[in-house]
């Protein structure tokens, strides 16, 4: 077989070292093995362990943020947890050019979620109390379509 012909070696491609059986050094090896091991652990932290640690920092670190209200809405949220199981609950959520969304959700009724939509005057400026953690991460996490928890809600003073 001439190098011209088809399935000839050409010198060193990597398909070459795959039908000639060529393993990877350990060095590669390696840096493979802890480069799938980080991502894994990056994966872990994102979506099991990240979530949690900042709900507890919010928790303890309150800040208060002021943004114009351009809308709100009262509704119902549902989560699910690993086992399937799931719960429901009443939510405000607020729109602002300046601030992005966020939402309102401990403690309301129907009722009381229905009246708080109702008193936002479109417009005007509102002092929202929400965790430090999740105030300099608004960004981050609203480009992943979550938006962060609100404590309280307050009519600024302009």
């Amino acid at each position: 077989m001439t190098c011209s012909e088809p399935g000839a070696p050409t010198g060193g491609s990597e398909t070459d070292s795959v039908r000639t059986g060529r393993k990877l050094s350990r060095p590669v090896q390696w840096v493979i093995s802890v480069l799938v091991l980080a991502l894994f652990a990056l994966v872990l932290f994102v979506f099991l362990i990240g979530p949690d640690m900042l709900a507890k920092y919010d928790s303890a670190h309150v800040t208060t943020i002021s943004c114009k209200v351009t809308a709100a809405y009262a509704g119902s949220a549902s989560s699910r947890s690993l086992k399937g199981a799931g719960t429901s609950s009443n939510q405000v959520e607020y729109r602002s050019p300046d601030c992005g969304t966020l939402v309102l959700s401990r403690g309301l009724t129907a009722e009381s979620a229905e009246k708080k939509a109702a008193e936002i005057v479109r417009g005007e400026r509102y002092d929202f109390r929400i965790g430090e953690g999740s105030a300099r991460l608004r960004g981050l996490i609203q480009s992943v379509g979550v938006a962060p928890d609100v404590f309280a809600v307050h009519r600024g003073d302009d």
